[in-house]
């Protein structure tokens, strides 16, 4: 008998006793919950601390003021002082520079003597008129003798007393007394034509004078500003011309700084400060109104400098406001007056703040203020739109939109979405998925 077609019915047997033993509920247990893992992460319970607002811009630092030496007169430098070399500091009203002179002192003098001569021609008219008036009223009182000595004459005459050829003499001698007198009376209206000239000439002499005093004087040339020598262009013996630049200072009693701040940076600040504000209103305010804005605030203003591990600081005071944004980096600047540059305090002291220093400049507000922070790692974005993770009541993970605020060191300020009392997830839990079970463990110190 052949058994071979019978041989696959052992296998199949197996398989379904295998199947039966599988699916047969076991009398003696139940079957065990998958168990949820649980992810540790980094939290922080918020609650309110104390801060003091400030905003953070960059900028260079510059002399409050400037001063060039441009020749106003030419000639040969006689006189260069020692330390007329960059980088040293010269005190205001020192001699720096002196051109020879003498040329100058020879234009004076001729402009001097040409004065003198025409003041003395004035006297020389004046006595001339006093002269000619005397003489008029002498040779006037002689015509008034002739006259009277001709009518006697002709009285004569007509009493056939004496003859015509009396008269004639008589009136001959009359006609030439009054042409003398007409020809004072001549000389003497010519004479204020005379002075108006000669007033004329000692003005204009009296202006060359008073440009050779100024030239005279500007051949010496002295410091109205203490301050640091920042280029030199004459030397000794040199000739100078008119316009020459002779030395260029730069003052060190006062230095500013303009600072560029971003609108965003002062939206968030004066946010803080007041609750609300139109972060880009202030851009396209008038200069005096912005700063009257900003004056307002009662701000503190700080000029910072890190020099390796320390931190320099100088005092300054808010000025001025240049009231219309950078077109290349959307900033705002601010400009603040550092009074004392030379050393950061007394009580720390350090290097002088140099000009062309790259420096960080702080708005500080008056008084603190209670604010919730996170740190700016908490902070995440999605499309623009900032959020962070939280652990709800069920220690799940949560997501929270958020609004932020201005930004204090690590720690940024957070104006809506976030309550007292809320744990924010520090760490970054991956995958991160809406509700998946978590340990917080509190991060000390944050």
């Amino acid at each position: 008998m052949n058994l071979r077609p019978l041989l696959f019915i052992p296998p199949i047997a197996l398989g379904i006793a295998g199947y039966i033993w599988l699916t047969t509920p076991d009398p003696d247990g139940e079957a065990q919950p998958v168990v949820e893992t649980v992810t540790p992460v980094r939290t922080l319970t918020l609650a309110e601390t104390s801060i003091v607002p400030f905003a953070v811009g960059y900028g260079r630092v510059e002399a409050e003021d400037t001063w060039s030496a441009i020749s106003q007169v030419e000639g040969r430098a006689v006189f260069v002082a020692d330390d007329l070399d960059v980088g040293r500091v010269l005190s205001e009203g020192t001699e720096i520079i002196r051109i020879d002179p003498r040329d100058y002192e020879i234009a004076l003098a001729r402009a001097t003597a040409a004065r003198d001569s025409a003041l003395a021609s004035l006297e020389e008219l004046e006595a001339t008129e006093a002269n000619t008036r005397s003489t008029i009223e002498l040779e006037t009182r002689i015509e008034d003798v002739l006259r009277g000595e001709l009518e006697r004459q002709q009285t004569l005459l007509e009493r056939g007393s004496v003859p015509q050829a009396t008269v004639d003499a008589s009136v001959r001698a009359l006609l030439a007394q009054e042409k003398v007198v007409l020809n004072l009376e001549n000389s003497l209206r010519l004479l204020p034509a005379q002075r108006t000239s000669l007033e004329a000439t000692i003005a204009t002499r009296t202006v060359e004078i008073e440009e050779a005093e100024r030239a005279l004087a500007n051949t010496i040339v002295t410091i109205p500003l203490t301050g640091r020598v920042t280029a030199r262009g004459v030397s000794l013996g040199q000739y100078v011309r008119t316009g020459d630049t002779l030395t260029s200072l730069e003052a060190t009693a006062a230095s500013e700084v303009v600072a560029e701040f971003q609108t965003r940076v002062l939206g968030n600040f004066f946010g803080a400060l007041e609750g609300t504000i139109d972060r880009e209103a202030i851009v396209g305010m008038e200069a005096a109104d912005a700063l009257a804005v900003l004056r307002q605030f009662n701000l503190r203003a700080e000029v910072r400098v890190t020099s390796g591990t320390d931190v320099l600081t100088w005092p300054a005071e808010l000025v001025r406001f240049d009231g219309s944004a950078d077109a290349t980096t959307g900033t705002v600047g601010l400009v603040v007056r550092i009074e004392d540059p030379s050393q950061p305090s007394t009580e720390r002291p350090g290097p002088p703040l140099i000009n062309g220093t790259f420096v960080e400049v702080r708005l500080i507000a008056p008084e603190p203020m209670a604010a919730l922070r996170v740190p700016r790692d908490a902070i995440r974005e999605d499309g623009g739109d900032a959020f962070v993770y939280v652990v709800d009541a069920s220690d799940q993970l949560a997501r929270r939109a958020v609004v932020t605020g201005g930004v204090q060191d690590d720690q940024i300020i957070i104006t809506e979405g976030l309550t007292q009392g809320d744990i924010v997830v520090l760490s970054d839990p991956r995958p991160a998925i809406i509700g998946m079970a978590l340990q917080p463990l509190s991060t000390a110190g944050e």
